[in-house]
């Protein structure tokens, strides 16, 4: 089986794959080229395309080397050897979907408010046009478009809120237990905004939901908002620039 961990850019990827790994130590596998290392606690054998992994007292596991999203598209058969497989290959992407799905693939999603996306992307990467970045210019594509086609797809998914899941891990690793034939737990372990930051203070910076004020201005906000509100709309998410309300209140 093969499990896409599929998020729009600064929308909680790290955050389910490590919420996956602490309560199953199930790793994901990186869709583009990497350098890093696996850690040594996982006491990883590397063979062709493939590690052979063991923690925590848990059974061996395979799991794809770095680099997996080339790997997949380039040998379409060993992609479809991989989907039939009772191992799951976890790979994450910030790529659209596959137009061709096979039986045996699926994938998680989570979804952040744009404007929060945004903010954090431009946290983590200044010299990226906050506009450009709203419009699809960068990795991702745009963010209604990239949600839209992920759902579309006719794979089996998980689908969440990133605001939904931070505090109440369970929303997302038990249906990902499930989605992945793992066993229920009786208490699912957090990995809290606060030590997700102590791990990678760059990379997690902790902004909170108002954080993106520290970040973007209102207008940029607000014109994020005009880009991406529709389909935000349909996830439950509403603007958070000052002056929306009223906005809304014009046009009602």
């Amino acid at each position: 089986m093969i499990v896409y961990i599929a998020t729009w850019p600064r929308c909680g990827n790290a955050f389910v794959r490590n919420l996956i790994y602490l309560n199953y130590r199930v790793i994901t596998a990186d869709g583009y080229p990497s350098q890093a290392p696996w850690p040594e606690r996982l006491n990883a054998e590397y063979f062709a395309n493939f590690i052979k992994y063991q923690d925590d007292g848990q059974p061996p596991r395979l799991a794809l080397q770095h680099g997996a999203l080339d790997l997949l598209n380039e040998k379409p058969d060993l992609r479809r050897e991989l989907a039939a497989m009772s191992e799951t290959f976890l790979v994450k992407t910030h790529e659209m979907p596959p137009e061709d799905p096979v039986e045996g693939e699926a994938f998680v999603c989570m979804v952040r408010h744009p404007v929060r996306a945004v903010a954090s992307r431009r946290k983590l990467l200044v010299t990226k046009d906050v506009m450009k970045t709203a419009r699809g210019d960068y990795i991702g594509g745009h963010w209604s478009d990239f949600h839209r086609l992920w759902h579309d797809s006719p794979m089996p998914r998980v689908s969440v809120r990133y605001e939904d899941v931070v505090g109440k891990p369970e929303v997302v690793v038990r249906p990902c237990a499930e989605l992945l034939g793992l066993p229920e737990l009786e208490v699912v372990r957090d990995l809290p905004i606060a030590a997700s930051k102590a791990l990678n203070p760059e990379r997690n910076p902790g902004l909170g939901n108002d954080g993106w004020k520290t970040v973007i201005t209102d207008e940029e906000a607000a014109g994020i908002w005009e880009e991406t509100g529709e389909a935000a709309s349909a996830w439950g998410y509403e603007p958070v620039h000052e002056g929306a309300q009223s906005e809304q209140n014009t046009t009602a």
